[in-house]
């Protein structure tokens, strides 16, 4: 389903994207629902709502984090052996504590083909569940650990989830599309 690598960065990498992305003055931007940037308004009803900073869409760079975000993607390419892929999206996702169990709307980051790494800055009790697809049963789950990372392929359904332990849950979304010669 899924394949793990553990202490994916190198310490001081990691030590740098950390405290930075875990500061006080890292801007993060409101979503109404974790999984859809474009969901319609909800009053704060929807308890999926989560915070963002993207820094790469459609392979086209959206902030001043961007260089940073993208090192990290490229390490992480490299250690999944994934070379005959690029990075088309890089966005930064926390979920914030609740007192109950909260899953996340289940989707899939794109319809085209594509591959998924979700690299975990923090550890947290806020698994990343897997469905058969949209509507199913949970069929596996992986819990967040400080600078681990999973690969999947991009049509598998999942979901975040809030923690209740840790305040805070905080992943990297890298996704990456194979490259073909057009020869």
């Amino acid at each position: 389903m899924y394949k793990k690598i553990r202490k994916i960065l190198p310490k001081k990498s990691f030590e740098k994207v950390y405290n930075e992305v875990w500061s006080f003055n890292f801007p993060w931007y409101y979503l109404c629902n974790s999984a859809y940037d474009n969901f319609p308004f909800d009053n704060n009803q929807n308890k999926t709502f989560s915070f963002h900073h993207t820094t790469m869409r459609d392979k086209d760079s959206n902030s001043w984090f961007n260089e940073p975000t993208l090192e990290i993607g490229n390490i992480m390419k490299k250690k999944f052996k994934l070379n005959n892929c690029e990075i088309i999206r890089l966005r930064w996702g926390m979920t914030t504590s609740s007192n109950e169990d909260i899953r996340n709307n289940a989707h899939i980051d794109s319809p085209d083909k594509h591959k998924v790494i979700l690299f975990y800055l923090n550890d947290s009790d806020g698994p990343t569940y897997f469905y058969k697809d949209e509507h199913d049963d949970v069929i596996g789950e992986n819990m967040p650990e400080k600078n681990s990372a999973i690969l999947f392929e991009g049509d598998q359904y999942h979901s975040s989830s809030r923690p209740i332990k840790y305040d805070r849950r905080i992943v990297l979304n890298i996704n990456l599309v194979e490259v073909t010669d057009d020869k």
